[in-house]
C-alpha cells in the first residue's frame, strides 16, 4: 500500500535525530541495569508511588518535602508494571528510563532550536547523555530530579519560540516535581521575555502567571476535594520554609567537590566547560545587544540568567551530587552553543566532523560508564527482607528512614513518617502528639510492630530510650539496620540473627 502524500509529507517534517537521540539514550541506560540498590532517598519515591498506585493520595502516604508529581510519576510507573506482571521497582524505574530518554531528545530540539543547528542540537543531546549522575538515576531511581529536568526543558523550549503560557506550565509542573527549579526556570521565562521583547511584555508575563495558575489550581483543588489542603501546605511549603536545614556548597567545599566528582564522573569537566560556556554565550548575547530581538538569542540570555540563579541556590543548599541536576540542561546548553559558533567558524564538512567525533565520544563515556559501573545491590536488599519474611512471615515491619525495606516487602508503613533528618525531626515534634517522644511511643507501644527497619544510628538516638526498652538488633541489610521486639520469642531472635547473616541461604528447620 502506497503512503498517502499528506502522509509522506508528515514523515518528511519529522526531525529523525530527535528520534536517533531517544533510542540511543534507552540503549546506554538499558546497558546500566535496572538492579542498582534502593538508597533512602530512591526509597522514598518508590514508597510514595506506590501509595499512589494503592489509592492513597500523595503526602497522605509519606511524610516528603518534594511536590506532589514526584510521587504521582513513579506511581503510574507502579501501576503500568503490575498491569504486564512486573515487579514495582522494575516498573518504576522502567518508566523513569524512558522519561530520561525523552529528556535526551528533548535537549536535542532545544539545542537545535536555540542555535539553529541541527549540529548543535546533537552536541547539547550527547553532553547531556554522558553526565554520569543522570545515567545512574536514569536507570537506579526513581528520584525527583530526572522529571524536573523534563520539565525545565521543555520550559527552555517554549521560552524559545514564546510560548509564554505553555512556559507557565512547564514552570508549575516542574515546581511541583521540585521546589527548587520554580525561580531557575522562571528567571529563564521572565528574562527572555523582558529582554526579547519591545511591546507586549506584560502581556508576556501574564500569561506565563495564568499558564502556572492552572496546575497550582487544579492541585490545590485536588487536596480541597479529599480535604487534605493543610497537609499540602505543610508538606509542600511549610516544612520546607520553616524546618528544613541544609547546608551550601561552600559550608565544606572539599567534601562537596569530591561528591560532584563521585557523581560524574569524567563528565564533570564537560559539566563544567558547559556552564563557563554558556556564561560567554550569554555575555556576548548582552554585549551586542542588537540580537536580543530574535527569540533564540533572548533565550538563549535567560537560560544565562538561570543558571547563575541555579549556582547562587547551590551555593545556599547543597547535600550532594542530584543537587545540581538542574544544571545539567544548562551545561548542555553551553556546549551546544559551542558547536552552533564552531558551526559558523568552520567549513561545514569540519564542523560536521568534529560534532560527530564529540558525539560518538560522549556516548563512548557513558556507554563505559553504563556498563563498568553497573550496581546490582538490590539483590542483597530483596534477600535480606525475603529471609526476614522467611522466618516471620505474617509479621508486620514498620520503617523511619528506611522506605527502601517498606517497598520490598510490599507493605505500608504504620504512619507517613519515615524520615526524620534534615529538620523533619522538629517538624515530628511540633506536629505529632506528645511531640517526637510521643511518635517513639506510638509506634513502639501502640501499633507495636514485630520488626523495625532503621535507617541509621542517629535515626535511633531521635527515636531515644523508648525505642531501645522495646527493640533490639537481630542485623542488618545493605542500607538499614533491623530490629525485632524484645518480648518476641527467642527462637524468632535467634533464628532471625543466624538467617541475617547469610540472608540468601535457607532457613534451617
Amino acid at each position: 500500500m502506497t503512503p498517502s502524500p499528506d502522509r509522506l509529507a508528515r514523515l518528511r517534517g519529522v526531525d529523525w535525530w530527535a528520534l536517533a537521540c531517544c533510542a540511543v539514550a534507552v540503549g546506554v541506560y538499558l546497558a546500566h541495569g535496572v538492579e542498582g540498590r534502593l538508597s533512602r532517598d530512591v526509597g522514598v519515591y518508590a514508597y510514595a508511588g506506590q501509595q499512589v498506585a494503592d489509592g492513597v493520595a500523595p503526602y497522605v502516604g509519606i511524610l516528603n518535602r518534594s511536590g506532589p508529581l514526584a510521587h504521582l510519576i513513579p506511581g503510574a510507573g507502579v501501576a503500568a508494571g503490575r498491569l504486564v506482571g512486573l515487579d514495582d521497582v522494575v516498573g518504576i524505574r522502567l518508566l523513569f528510563l524512558l522519561i530520561a530518554a525523552a529528556c535526551v531528545g528533548l535537549m536535542y530540539v532545544v539545542g537545535r532550536d536555540m542555535f539553529r543547528s541541527r549540529l548543535a542540537g546533537l552536541s547539547s543531546a550527547a553532553a547531556l547523555l554522558c553526565f554520569e549522575g543522570f545515567i545512574d538515576l536514569a536507570a537506579y531511581g526513581p528520584r525527583e530530579k530526572t522529571p524536573m529536568i523534563l520539565f525545565l526543558l521543555a520550559t527552555l523550549l517554549a521560552t524559545v519560540h514564546r510560548r509564554w503560557a505553555t512556559a507557565g506550565v512547564c514552570i508549575a509542573l516542574g515546581a511541583l516535581t521540585w521546589q527548587p527549579v520554580f525561580p531557575v526556570a522562571l528567571v529563564c521565562a521572565t528574562t527572555a521575555a523582558l529582554v526579547g521583547l519591545r511591546s507586549g511584555r506584560v502581556r508576556a508575563l501574564l500569561r506565563i502567571a495564568v499558564g502556572g495558575a492552572v496546575p497550582a489550581a487544579v492541585t490545590l483543588g485536588a487536596y480541597a476535594a479529599i480535604g487534605e489542603v493543610r497537609l499540602l501546605l505543610d508538606d509542600f511549603l511549610l516544612i520546607n520554609l520553616r524546618y528544613t536545614q541544609q547546608e551550601g556548597f561552600l559550608t565544606n567545599p572539599d567534601e562537596a567537590w569530591i561528591s560532584l566528582v563521585n557523581g560524574y564522573g569524567a563528565s564533570l569537566a564537560v559539566f563544567l566547560v558547559g556552564l563557563a560556556a554558556l556564561l560567554g554565550l550569554t555575555v556576548a548575547a548582552l554585549v551586542r545587544r542588537r540580537d536580543l530581538s530574535e527569540p533564540s538569542t533572548a533565550a538563549l540570555v535567560g537560560t544565562g540568567a538561570a543558571a547563575g540563579v541555579a549556582v547562587l541556590w547551590t551555593y545556599r543548599a547543597y547535600n550532594s551530587w542530584p543537587d545540581v541536576f538542574f544544571l545539567l540542561p544548562l551545561a548542555a546548553v553551553g556546549i551546544g552553543g559551542l558547536a552552533g559558533h564552531l558551526r559558523h567558524r568552520l567549513p561545514l564538512r569540519a564542523a560536521v566532523a568534529v560534532t560527530v567525533a564529540w558525539a560518538l565520544a560522549a556516548t563512548a563515556i557513558a556507554l563505559v560508564h553504563s556498563v563498568t559501573d553497573r550496581d546490582t545491590r538490590i539483590r542483597r536488599q530483596r534477600a535480606s527482607v525475603a529471609a526476614v519474611m522467611r522466618v516471620v512471615p505474617d509479621a508486620r515491619i514498620a520503617s523511619v528512614g528506611a522506605p527502601e525495606a517498606m517497598v520490598l516487602a510490599r507493605q505500608r508503613n504504620p504512619a507517613p513518617i519515615q524520615l526524620l533528618g534534615l529538620g523533619l525531626s522538629d517538624y515530628v515534634d511540633d506536629t505529632w502528639p506528645g511531640g517526637l517522644d510521643g511518635y517513639a511511643r506510638w509506634i513502639t507501644e501502640d501499633r507495636r510492630p514485630l520488626l523495625m527497619a532503621l535507617g541509621n544510628h542517629s535515626t535511633i538516638r531521635l527515636l531515644g530510650p523508648r525505642f531501645r526498652d522495646h527493640y533490639q538488633r537481630v542485623g542488618r541489610a545493605p542500607t538499614w539496620i533491623w530490629f525485632v521486639r524484645r518480648d518476641a520469642p527467642e527462637s524468632v531472635r535467634d533464628t532471625l540473627r543466624s538467617t541475617l547473616r547469610r540472608p540468601d541461604r535457607p532457613v534451617q528447620g
